[in-house]
C-alpha cells in the first residue's frame, strides 16, 4: 500500500496523483474533472479484482453521474472501459454473485458498477476467503506467481517453495512433496526429470537439519535467496501444473485452517466476543502460518484481554496479534507484528519491538474486504 494516500472514513480523498492505489490502477485515474477524488477503498479493491479476473487491461471512464446512474452514491460507483465491453460486463456480473457489486449496467459505451452500501457488506464465502486469505500471506512471503516461488536458505529453513513458503525446517515441504507424489507421482517424477533420484534421496533423508544443510549449499545469491537454477527450475515446473497448485491450495485448507480453528475456539473460550471479519480472519490465518499457534502467548493473551477488556473483534484480534508477536524469537518480533497489524489496518504499519523496527508492506492488502465470512469455523470443520 502506498504511502500518502488519504482516507476519510474509508474513502480514498488524496494523495500523489501517480501514486498506484492497486497494482494497476493510479489515483489520478479515479479524479474527477475538478481533480477531486473521493472513492470508496472497497470499489477501488473491486475494480482491481475485475481487472485481475478479465486477464487484461480496463480503463476508469468516468466518475460523475449520468443517465440517471450514480446519483446519490457518490464514491460508491464507476464507469469502466475496455476492449471487449463484453467481456469486461461478464465479468462484472460474476463479481455481483461475490458481493464485489451490487449494480452493473451498460450505457453509452461505458459499464457501470457500484459497489453495495458499505455500512452492509454482503458475507464473504469461506472457500473464498481463504482463498484471499492465502493471497494476502503469499504476498509477504513471494512476489510474482506465489506457485512458482523458490527461495533458498536465506533464513536458515533450507528451501521454501509456494505460496506458503513450504519448507524444510518445519517439515512442510516434505509433508506437500508426499501428498503431491500420492496424488500422480509420474506427473512429478517428470517434472524433475533427470533429477528425480537426488531430490528422492534428499526426502528420505533422516533428519530435517541433513535436508536444510543439502538445500544450504545449493542457495545463491545475496544472503543466500535464490536456488541452484537446475533445481529452481524443476520446483516451479511442479508450479506450473494445475494438479499440483490445487493441492497446495488444499494443503493450506488441511493444515493452516485447522489451526485457524484452534485459535478461534481459544479464544471464543476467553472472551464471547465472535470473530467473523474477514481482516481478522486473515490477520490470525497469517498468524498461524508464520508462527503456528497463540500457545506460547495464552497467558499474555488472558492477562491482556483481563485488563483492557476489548470491545470488539478488531480489538481482540489486535491483543492476540500482538502477544503472539512478542513471544517471537527477538530478531523477528517486529516482522511479526507488523504483518499482522497491516492486515488489520489495511496498510503498512510501522512496529518498533526488542531493539528492531518494520514496517512490512504488501501488493495484496487491497483484498482484505470490511465483511463478515460467512460460517467459518463450520467450513473448516
Amino acid at each position: 500500500m502506498p504511502k500518502g494516500l488519504r482516507y476519510e472514513n474509508d474513502y480514498l480523498v488524496g494523495g500523489p496523483a501517480r501514486c498506484l492505489v492497486t497494482p494497476n490502477f493510479a489515483l489520478s485515474e479515479y479524479a474527477g474533472t475538478d481533480g477531486r477524488v473521493r472513492i470508496h477503498r472497497e470499489l477501488v479493491a473491486s475494480v482491481q479484482v475485475l481487472r485481475d479476473r478479465l486477464g487484461h487491461s480496463i480503463r476508469i471512464a468516468g466518475v460523475a453521474p449520468a443517465g440517471g446512474l450514480g446519483r446519490g452514491v457518490e464514491g460508491r460507483f464507476v464507469w469502466l472501459g475496455a476492449d471487449d465491453m463484453a467481456a469486461l460486463e461478464a465479468a462484472a456480473r460474476a463479481l455481483v454473485k461475490e458481493g464485489h457489486f451490487i449494480r452493473v449496467e451498460p450505457q453509452g459505451g461505458r459499464l457501470y458498477v457500484e459497489m453495495p452500501d458499505p455500512a452492509n457488506l454482503p458475507p464473504i464465502l469461506p472457500e473464498r476467503a481463504l482463498d484471499l486469505a492465502i493471497a494476502v500471506t503469499a504476498g509477504f512471503e513471494t512476489s510474482g506467481d506465489p506457485y512458482l516461488q523458490v527461495t533458498g536458505n536465506f533464513d536458515g529453513a533450507g528451501l521454501s517453495f509456494g505460496p506458503l513458503q513450504a519448507n524444510f525446517k518445519t517439515g512442510t515441504l516434505q509433508e506437500l512433496f508426499r501428498r503431491f507424489q500420492a496424488r500422480d507421482a509420474r506427473r512429478l517424477e517428470a517434472c524433475f526429470g533427470a533429477l528425480w533420484p537426488e531430490w528422492q534421496r534428499v526426502l528420505r533423508l533422516p533428519s530435517r537439519a541433513q535436508q536444510v544443510a543439502w538445500a544450504d549449499a545449493l542457495s545463491r545469491g545475496r544472503n543466500k535467496a535464490d536456488f541452484d537454477p537446475r533445481w529452481k527450475a524443476a520446483l516451479q515446473a511442479v508450479g506450473r501444473e494445475p494438479a499440483f497448485r490445487g493441492e497446495m491450495l488444499r494443503y493450506a485448507y488441511d493444515t493452516y485452517g485447522r489451526r485457524l480453528i484452534v485459535a478461534l475456539a481459544w479464544l471464543k473460550g476467553l472472551t464471547p466476543i465472535p470473530i467473523r471479519n474477514f481482516r481478522c480472519l486473515a490477520a490470525l490465518y497469517d498468524l498461524c502460518v508464520q508462527q503456528g499457534s497463540l500457545d506460547r502467548a495464552h497467558d499474555a493473551i488472558r492477562a491482556r484481554v483481563g485488563r483492557e477488556r476489548p470491545g470488539d473483534e478488531f480489538q481482540l484480534t489486535r491483543i492476540a496479534v500482538e502477544e503472539r508477536g512478542r513471544a517471537a524469537d527477538p530478531a523477528w518480533r517486529a516482522d511479526c507484528i507488523s504483518r499482522r497489524l497491516g492486515i488489520l489496518e489495511r496498510e503498512p504499519v510501522r512496529v518498533e519491538e526488542a531493539g528492531r523496527s518494520a514496517e512490512r508492506d504488501n501488493p495484496n492488502l487491497y483484498l482484505l474486504r470490511n465483511a463478515p465470512v460467512k460460517q467459518i469455523e463450520r467450513y473448516l470443520t
